[in-house]
């Protein structure tokens, strides 16, 4: 039992240490970027900015929020009546 929560342990710190490296790395080609460094940096900087979601329209936001009231109040309602 105890030589397996120690391979547990192991193996989540070997996980750990890997993406260490990984962060290290994404940190080391930023700097390089800051400093005026290659275009492949540039490159993975503006891929990873365009990842973004897009947002909702305010109109779309608001039928959505009524959608949920809508929702919300109807759960309530329930709720009483089954009391």
């Amino acid at each position: 039992m105890l030589s397996d929560r120690r391979r547990l342990l192991e193996l989540a710190l070997e996980s750990l240490e890997n993406k260490k490296k990984e962060i290290d790395q994404e940190m080391a080609e930023i700097a390089q970027e800051l400093r005026g460094g290659t275009a492949r940096a540039a490159s993975i900087l503006v891929q990873r900015a365009g990842r973004r979601r897009s947002r909702f329209s305010k109109e779309e936001r608001l039928r959505r929020s009524q959608r949920m009231k809508a929702y919300w109040e109807n759960w309530r309602k329930k709720k009483t009546r089954a009391k």
